[in-house]
């Protein structure tokens, strides 16, 4: 899935591990990136469904607008069905954005209809990538960059493999946090898949060289909080979600054709 330029800027990178007391002798550790994110890789698959928390963050910039949501595994592309909360108007006030996907081609947003004058009945709109205007690329915009920080094994994880170094390994409580340093040159150099290697490009032409993150993860391997934070033009940019229910019975589907909107 080829994501808006957007995401990339708004979920970068983080600052070095928040104290706390060192790992103890007999807690389950990975020594190196690469084997941690292959660890996580197929415990993530092997539940298949999970469901997620953004925040905005308290400090610095960034995703600056809640969202929740769900993510199924196992096709092509993870689907997801997320909700969040913003603006879609310049200066308007924030409003509640339906996003469902389960392809790499197009979305789903329902919108609220009085915003936007459609039926009360047909309150979904279709996104294709293949159509380029402003309400398209703005709303898919606000898709990318919920997918990317909630369908983490489609760019966090894959780019952490390749340009990855493990700094630190902590317990927190009955979790486990390792914080990594990722070097976006190396990343950009080892990566094969092209839409990947363009979302580091990106970064790296904005002069974001390299970032730090943490996964957090539960006394089974799956991750409980993915975070990022990175200084761009001046600005600390936060990305945090928090993950739970693995394995859930999660049902993601299009919305019906009776409630989709025509764009003409």
């Amino acid at each position: 899935m080829r994501l808006a330029a957007t995401a990339i800027i708004a979920a970068l990178a983080l600052t070095a591990c928040s104290s706390s007391e060192p790992a103890s002798d007999d807690a389950p550790q990975h020594r190196d990136v690469k084997s941690l994110v292959a660890a996580v890789t197929k415990s993530v698959g092997e539940k298949g469904s999970y469901r997620f928390t953004i925040a905005p963050p308290v400090t610095g910039g960034g995703v600056r607008y809640p969202s929740n949501g769900s993510v199924r595994l196992g096709g092509e592309v993870p689907s997801m069905d997320a909700t969040t909360t913003r603006p879609v108007q310049t200066g308007g006030e924030p409003v509640e954005l339906r996003l469902v996907s389960t392809a790499g081609d197009s979305a789903f947003v329902k919108l609220p209809a009085a915003l936007f004058g459609l039926p009360a009945d047909k309150p979904w709109v279709k996104l294709d990538r293949k159509v380029d205007d402003d309400f398209t690329t703005t709303l898919l915009g606000f898709h990318d960059v919920v997918f990317q920080q909630a369908a983490f094994t489609t760019y966090h994880l894959p780019v952490m493999a390749a340009g990855g170094e493990l700094k630190l390994t902590t317990q927190v409580g009955g979790t486990t946090r390792y914080a990594i340093s990722v070097d976006y040159k190396k990343a950009y150099d080892a990566l094969t898949d092209e839409g990947l290697r363009n979302e580091v490009k990106i970064a790296l032409d904005q002069q974001v060289a390299g970032s730090t993150g943490e996964i957090e993860l539960n006394d089974g391997g799956l991750p409980v909080r993915i975070a990022f934070y990175t200084q761009f033009q001046g600005t600390r940019i936060v990305d945090e979600a928090r993950f739970s229910d693995w394995g859930a019975d999660v049902k993601i589907t299009e919305p019906a054709p009776a409630e989709i909107s025509s764009r003409n």
